[in-house]
C-alpha cells in the first residue's frame, strides 16, 4: 500500500507494484490465527464518512487541511468538502463545468480555492461563505507541465512542474497573483510535507532527491539526500514525514533476495549537511508494503499478512557506527477489527471494514482512506496492548517514555512487574535508570529556569512527554503495597530505585527514605541501614535523624546512626540535644563551646543525679571568662549555686 501519485484518490491498486512474495504456509497460518489478538493498533472509532468513488463522484485528499472533497460531475452537481472530526467544518458548493478536476485544494484559511483540470494551468476562486465569485488563474512556464501544487503559507502557493518550483503570493482582493520566487531543476515527482514545509524533488527517475524549504516568501534548495548510487526510487517508496521533532525522509527498499525489505531512514536534522541515512528497519518481508506514523512510532504496513510491523528508531539497537539498524519492536499484528454503519432496507446495518484493503491509500502521519467505502480514519496506538506483546521491561519503559500518554501505562507496568512472584531486579534497575535519566535532564532544566526572567524560561522549558518524579513512584507505586505482604520485596524494590536516583544524583526525597528506613526497622536490618546510610543510598536529612532516634528502643545502633547523620548535615544544636536527652551532657558542652546555654547544661546535669557531673558543670561554667560573670549576674542561675553550696557544703561565690 503505498500513496498515490496525485491526490486523487480511486480504486485502483494503491499498494506499490512489487510482485508478492509468498510466505511459507506455516508462517502464514500462524500470524493469521494470532492477527486479531492483543490487537495494538486501531482505527479511529468516528470516521470521517463521504460520498464513496463512483462513475460521477471523484474524491480528493488535501494532506495539509487534512481535507476530503467529494467532486460530483466535476464540481457541476456539487462539491463537499469535509475537514478533521474536531473541527467540525463542512462546505458546499458548485461548479462550472469547465472539465475533469485532476486536483482541488483549499487555503489555508479556507478562502481560496484552487482547481487544477489540466497540465498547464490553474483556477484560483474566492470563497464566500459557501459561494465561490470570483475565478482568477496562472499558467505556467512555456513548455513545463504542472505535477501539481500545495498551499505553502495562509496567501503562499507553490506550483511544482517538472522544470523546478514557482513561488506566489495570492492576493484575493486583487484577484491576482503575484511570483515571489522561482527555481530551476528537473523534477519527475515530488512529496510534500505540511508539517515542516518542506518538499522532496524527485529526478533520475528518483535516484536523485533534492529536499527543498518552502516558507516565508522564499525556496532554499537543501543538501541532496544520499541515496545509493543509481538505486531508482518510485514516489509510492519515498514518505515525508517528522520523527521526534525531525523531518525524515523513509524510503522503502526492495532487495533482491527474499524477505529483505527494508526501510531508510534519512534525518534533515543537520544543516548544511546532506541527509545521510541513519536507520535501517529490517522488515523481513517483500511485497506491499505501506508507511504511516503515530506518535513518532513507524507503522510499515504489509498487504500480504494484513499486519503491520511498529519500529523505534529512539531504541537503541544494533549499529555499525553510522547506521543503526531496528527491528519490529514487537511481534506483527493486524489492526484491530472495525466496522461502520450502512443503510439498510429496514434498519442501518452493521458493515465489518476490510482491512488492508487494496482500496486503502494512506497519508501522513496516520490517515488512512477507503475510498470506495467512503471513510477516512486515524490510526491510533493502544499502547498497554503494545507494552503486553514486549517482554523486555526496559524497552517497554523507553518505549512509554516517548509516548504522548504513556505515564499511566507506564506506571502500571512497573507496579505489574513489582509485584509479580519474583520480580526481576536487574530490569527494575534498567527500567529505573531509563525514567531517572529523563528525570534528571528536567531537574536540570528546571534549574537552569531559575536562573533566566520567567518569560524567557516559560518559552524556553520543553518538558519530557512522560515525567515520572518521586512522587509519583511513592503515591501510584509503593503505597499500593501491601506493608505486611514482602517486606524483603518492598525493600530490594526501595534500594533499587534509591540507588538509581543516587547514581544521577538526585536528592531522595524524605516520604521514601522514610519508607525504607521503616520497613528495615520492621525485619530488624539495622546493619543493612547503617551500610545504606554510609553509601550514600539514603540521603541525610534532619526529619530522617529524628526518625532514626524514635528507633532507639529498637536497636541501640539508631541512636549513633542519628547522631552521625546529624554530625555530616552540621546540626550542632540537634545533636546537643540528643546528646543532652542520652544524659551525654559532657559530650554536649564539648560540642557547643561558647555556645551552650548555662541555665539548660545545669539543669540537665543536676537531673541527671549524679553529683560528680553536677560539680564539673558548674566548675566550667565558673572558670569559664565568657560565662563568669554570668553566673553571678543572672538571677536564675543562683539556685544552682546554691544547690552546689548545699551539695559539697563550699561556696562558688
Amino acid at each position: 500500500m503505498a500513496t498515490l501519485p496525485t491526490v486523487v484518490i480511486n480504486t485502483r491498486q494503491v499498494w506499490d507494484n512489487r510482485e508478492n512474495s509468498k510466505l511459507s504456509e506455516v508462517v502464514y497460518k500462524q500470524r493469521k490465527m494470532s492477527a486479531f489478538s492483543d490487537c495494538y493498533l486501531e482505527l479511529s472509532d468516528d470516521p470521517v464518512r463521504f460520498e464513496p468513488i463512483n462513475q460521477l463522484t471523484n474524491v480528493f485528499f488535501d494532506d495539509s487541511n487534512k481535507d476530503v472533497f467529494t467532486v460530483r460531475s466535476g464540481g457541476v452537481m456539487g462539491v463537499v468538502v469535509k475537514g478533521p472530526k474536531e473541527n467540525g467544518k463542512v462546505l458546499n458548493f458548485r461548479m462550472e463545468d469547465q472539465g475533469t478536476v485532476l486536483s482541488i485544494k483549499l487555503s489555508l484559511d479556507h478562502k481560496v480555492l484552487a482547481v487544477q483540470r489540466n497540465n498547464t494551468s490553474i483556477e484560483f476562486m474566492n470563497v464566500n461563505k459557501e459561494h465561490l465569485v470570483v475565478e482568477y488563474s496562472i499558467s505556467c512556464k512555456r513548455n513545463a507541465s504542472i505535477l501539481g501544487f500545495v498551499w505553502s503559507d495562509i496567501n503562499e502557493f507553490a506550483v511544482i512542474t517538472d522544470h523546478g518550483v514557482e513561488l506566489y503570493t495570492v492576493i484575493p482582493d486583487k484577484k491576482a497573483l503575484k511570483q515571489l520566487k522561482s527555481t530551476s531543476i528537473t523534477v519527475q515527482w515530488f512529496v510534500w510535507c505540511p508539517r515542516n514545509n518542506i518538499a522532496i524533488l524527485a529526478s533520475s527517475h528518483g535516484s536523485q532527491l533534492q529536499p527543498v524549504a518552502i516558507k516565508q516568501g522564499s525556496i532554499s534548495k537543501l543538501p541532496k539526500v544520499e541515496t545509493e548510487p543509481r538505486r531508482m526510487a518510485l514516489k509510492g517508496d519515498v514518505t515525508l514525514s517528522t520523527l521526534y521533532g525531525t523531518a525524515a525522509v523513509l524510503i522503502l527498499r526492495h532487495q533482491s533476495g527474499p524477505h529483505t525489505a527494508e526501510v531508510h531512514v534519512h534525518l534533515l536534522n543537520v544543516p548544511g549537511q546532506s541527509p545521510v541515512k541513519a536507520h535501517v528497519l529490517k522488515l523481513g518481508l517483500s511485497g506491499r508494503f505501506a508507511i504511516n506514523v503515530v506518535d513518532d512510532l513507524i507503522l510499515v504496513h504489509h498487504q500480504a499478512s494484513s499486519s503491520s510491523q511498529i519500529f523505534d528508531i529512539a531504541l537503541a539497537e544494533e549499529s555499525d557506527g553510522s547506521v543503526r539498524y531496528h527491528t519490529t519492536v514487537a511481534p506483527m499484528k493486524s489492526l484491530k477489527p472495525t466496522s461502520i454503519t450502512l443503510p439498510g432496507l429496514v434498519e442501518p446495518q452493521s458493515h465489518a471494514c476490510e482491512l488492508y484493503s487494496p482500496n486503502w491509500v494512506v497519508f501522513q502521519p496516520n490517515i488512512v482512506i477507503d475510498a470506495k467505502l467512503g471513510c477516512l480514519w486515524h490510526i491510533k496506538l493502544r499502547l498497554s496492548e503494545l507494552c503486553q506483546q514486549i517482554k523486555d521491561m526496559s524497552v517497554c519503559t523507553q518505549l512509554a517514555l516517548n509516548r504522548t500518554d504513556g505515564k499511566p501505562v507506564l506506571l502500571t507496568l512497573l507496579s505489574d512487574a513489582i509485584k509479580a512472584d519474583k520480580p526481576d531486579m536487574n530490569k527494575l534497575q534498567e527500567s529505573f535508570n531509563h525514567i531517572n535519566l529523563v528525570y534528571r535532564d528536567w531537574v536540570d532544566r528546571e534549574v537552569q529556569n531559575q536562573s533566566v526572567c520567567p518569560a524567557s524560561a516559560s518559552k524556553n522549558q520543553s518538558s519530557p512527554r512522560v515525567l515520572i518524579d518521586q512522587n509519583a513512584m511513592f503515591e501510584e507505586i509503593f503505597q499500593t503495597m501491601s506493608a505486611d505482604a514482602d517486606l524483603l520485596k518492598i525493600e530490594r524494590v526501595l534500594v533499587c530505585y534509591l540507588t538509581s536516583l543516587a547514581e544521577y544524583g538526585i536528592p531522595v526525597q524524605f516520604n521514601l527514605n522514610k519508607l525504607l528506613v521503616s520497613t528495615l526497622a520492621r525485619q530488624n536490618k539495622f546493619n543493612a541501614l547503617q551500610q545504606l546510610l554510609q553509601y550514600g543510598v539514603i540521603t541525610d536529612s534532619k526529619p530522617l535523624a529524628v526518625l532514626l532516634l524514635s528507633l532507639g528502643n529498637m536497636h541501640s545502633s539508631s541512636t549513633q546512626m542519628a547522631l552521625d547523620m546529624l554530625a555530616r548535615l552540621k546540626a550542632n544544636d540537634e545533636i546537643q540535644e540528643v546528646l543532652l536527652s542520652e544524659h551525654q551532657i559532657l559530650s554536649a558542652l564539648k560540642l557547643a563551646k561558647d555556645e551552650a546555654n548555662p541555665r539548660k547544661f545545669l539543669t540537665a546535669a543536676k537531673s541527671s543525679g549524679d553529683p560528680t557531673l553536677f560539680h564539673s558543670v558548674l566548675y566550667y561554667f565558673r572558670n569559664h571568662p565568657k560565662f563568669a560573670s554570668v553566673l553571678q549576674s543572672d538571677e536564675r542561675l543562683h539556685t544552682f549555686i546554691n544547690d552546689y553550696n548545699e551539695m559539697f557544703s563550699g561556696s562558688c561565690a
